[in-house]
Order: C-alpha cells, then sequence, then structure tokens
C-alpha cells in the first residue's frame, strides 16, 4: 500500500516556492499565508481522497477478484440510501463529511485568487475540482480493475455544495478583513512595483 504520506513533502516543497514567488511579486502577507495554506489544503485532499493505492500486484489481483469498477451516476442516489438506511453516525461521516472537506477550498481560494471570487467563476471551480477528484478516482479504479473508491455524482453534488458554502463563508469573512487590509495590501503592492522597477533598470 502507498499512504497518502507520500504527497505531503511535495505539497510543502510547492508551498515554499508558492509563497517566494507570492512575496516577491509584493503579495501581502495575508495573501501569500492563504495561499500557502491553499496549497497545503490541496495536498491533504490529494493524500486523503487518492489514497491509499494498492501497488502490490498479489494483493490488487485478489481485491479485485470477482469485482469490477462501479460507478453511481444516479443523482441522489447514495445520499437518499444513506439517510433512509445509514445510522446517524454515518449519515455524518459520509454527507456532513464530503460537504465540510470542500468549505476550506472554496474559503482559501478566493483569497489566494481575488478575481475568482464572483459566484459564476466560483460555481464552475465548486463543479470542476470535485470532478477532477472523482476521475482521478475512476482512472485508477480502470487501472486496477475494480474499485478501489467508489466514483459517485452524489460525492461531487456535495462537494460542490461545500465549495459554494465555503465561498460564502469567505463573503463574510471578506467584509470584515477589508478595511484592516487594504493600507498593507496597497504598501505591498508599492513595495513589489518598486522592485520590479529596480530590477529593470
Amino acid at each position: 500500500m502507498v499512504t497518502g504520506i507520500v504527497v505531503y513533502p511535495f505539497a510543502a516543497a510547492l508551498a515554499v516556492l508558492v509563497a517566494w514567488r507570492a512575496a516577491r511579486g509584493g503579495q501581502p502577507a495575508f495573501v501569500v499565508a492563504m495561499r500557502v495554506l491553499f496549497v497545503l489544503y490541496l495536498g491533504w485532499v490529494v493524500g486523503a481522497t487518492l489514497f491509499p493505492l494498492p501497488v502490490r500486484p498479489g494483493v490488487a489481483g485478489l481485491e479485485a477478484a470477482g469485482q469490477h469498477v462501479a460507478v453511481g451516476l444516479v443523482p441522489l442516489a447514495s445520499i437518499r440510501d444513506v439517510l433512509v438506511n445509514g445510522p446517524p453516525f454515518a449519515q455524518v461521516w459520509i454527507l456532513g463529511g464530503n460537504v465540510c472537506t470542500m468549505i476550506p477550498f472554496g474559503l482559501l481560494l478566493p483569497f489566494s485568487a481575488p478575481r475568482l471570487a464572483t459566484w459564476p467563476r466560483m460555481s464552475v471551480a465548486a463543479l470542476l475540482f470535485p470532478l477532477g477528484i472523482e476521475s482521478a478516482q475512476l482512472a485508477v479504479s480502470l487501472a486496477l480493475g475494480y474499485s478501489y473508491r467508489v466514483t459517485e455524482v452524489d460525492d461531487v453534488l456535495l462537494n460542490f455544495a461545500g465549495i459554494l458554502l465555503g465561498f460564502a463563508l469567505y463573503l463574510v469573512l471578506r467584509g470584515r478583513l477589508s478595511a484592516p487590509l487594504a493600507p498593507a495590501a496597497r504598501d505591498a503592492r508599492e513595495r513589489g512595483r518598486r522592485s520590479r522597477c529596480r530590477e529593470v533598470h
């Protein structure tokens, strides 16, 4: 088994690179911090959703015996099944977990890239990111010959809701943070402009 731990060093290294480039470009310290947190969060999501991977052929073969790749394409089917037949713990863990896992995405992305901070753009991101996760899980399942993770359209719906919930939280926080951060942002842009001018000359 290859666990998600293998992803974390790469995420940490990428976070350092992102922080260096953002600081060098004159971004405010708050934006730098948000971008670092966003990269680390993405690394955690990859580790949590795509791993562990069965890499030993013998083990994978035994697990694949008599199984097939399952894809749930009926909207709300698995959600309904969990609500009707699942115990309360499963309802909270499966449904709540799929929503809450994506709230940081909707919160951190617009802080990291303010140009995306509109409902239409965040809605597109909220659709594409979960689709990317489910597509990657399906690709791994097809390569293994069985569903190591079940690909569900309901996961996309729950993740979509979580991201938009996070964006709504961002909008609430942005109004409270914008005034204190404005002077720092102007100073950071000015420092970045001066730095670029020195490089040109």
